[in-house]
């Protein structure tokens, strides 16, 4: 019998579904062996028992909530105590379609002032996905060790959208070390300002928005090395709109993916980037003398860069 891979299960326990399976049937004490990449639902269901309930979502939708089966009364220091010494072992936590009643918030929060917390205080990697709109859960994990975020909340085309608004404030306001930020939204609309994660190392953003300020602020980023960027728009934005003698200082790889061909040249013209040494340029239409054009112009800003991989996908 060989180990799995590091890396083959933290591709595996990427997937929400996937990971609740697996920790569903492992018994207490093997949860806390294993406990480095957990999900809300499992995580609660080790404080108390759980029961569905139906109610009413922000466009009068029915949704199920889970309500613990407990009051405050129930706990002691001791027994709190014991859920905290599980949740000090979870570094990975997955938030995910599951909503916790909001009576049960209340009791968890109850729980935290009567005995003490903080609930995460070894979590390093906080995933918010398609309940993003439901935030009250969501300031339990935003703690001051937290290096990776990831935000993948789309449009539910609902009259709330999907909370980044409100989710991107609080990460920016709570987590300033975050060095991993991955991003999934429609509801950008202003483009948000990158620079308050001021140690920021990697982005990923997809189907947001970029205004002159918001792509400015990635150059305050210093250490910021990869940008991935997917059906990005840019609301307006110009060459002439930008920073003048705008520089991604330490910025090695960038990849660019369905992005209008404007566009990315707006970024690309307008942006030095004096370190870049791999440029993937994804089902955007370009000429072959276009595409000439661009290697050699950036070859002679970018004396690292290697040849444009310019790719092509049905």
């Amino acid at each position: 019998f060989s180990p799995i891979p590091s890396h083959t299960m933290e591709r595996f326990l990427a997937t929400p579904e996937l990971r609740y399976t697996v920790f569903t049937f492992l018994e207490s004490s093997d949860l806390i062996n294993c406990a480095q990449a957990l999900g809300m639902r499992d995580l609660m269901g080790q404080l108390a028992p759980m029961e569905e309930e139906e109610g009413w979502d922000y466009d009068d939708d029915c949704i199920v909530f889970n309500r613990l089966q407990a009051s405050v009364e129930d706990f002691d220091q001791q027994r709190w105590q014991a859920f905290l010494e599980l949740t000090a072992k979870i570094h990975i936590l997955c938030l995910s379609i599951f909503l916790l009643h909001p009576d049960s918030v209340e009791l968890v929060k109850g729980l935290l002032a009567a005995y003490g917390g903080p609930l995460f205080p070894n979590l390093r990697r906080f995933e918010i996905w398609s309940d993003a709109k439901y935030p009250p859960m969501i300031s339990w994990g935003l703690v001051p060790g937290l290096t990776s975020v990831k935000m993948n909340g789309l449009d539910f085309s609902s009259s709330e959208g999907d909370g980044f608004d409100v989710i991107f404030p609080q990460v920016a306001k709570s987590c300033d070390g975050i060095r991993e930020l991955e991003i999934a939204t429609e509801c950008a609309e202003a483009g948000p300002i990158f620079s308050v994660f001021p140690k920021l190392r990697s982005l990923s953003y997809w189907l947001g928005k970029f205004s002159a300020e918001s792509w400015s602020s990635l150059a305050r980023c210093r250490d910021l090395a990869e940008l991935e960027l997917l059906l990005v728009s840019l609301g307006g934005v110009t060459e002439s709109s930008l920073e003048a003698d705008l520089e991604f200082a330490s910025l090695k790889e960038l990849r660019i993916c369905r992005m209008e061909k404007k566009a990315a040249l707006v970024l690309l013209n307008g942006t030095k980037m004096p370190l870049l040494r791999s440029l993937r340029l994804e089902n955007i239409e370009f000429t072959e003398e276009e595409k000439k054009e661009l290697d050699d112009r950036l070859k002679a800003r970018c004396p690292d860069l290697k040849p444009i991989d310019f790719v092509v996908k049905a």
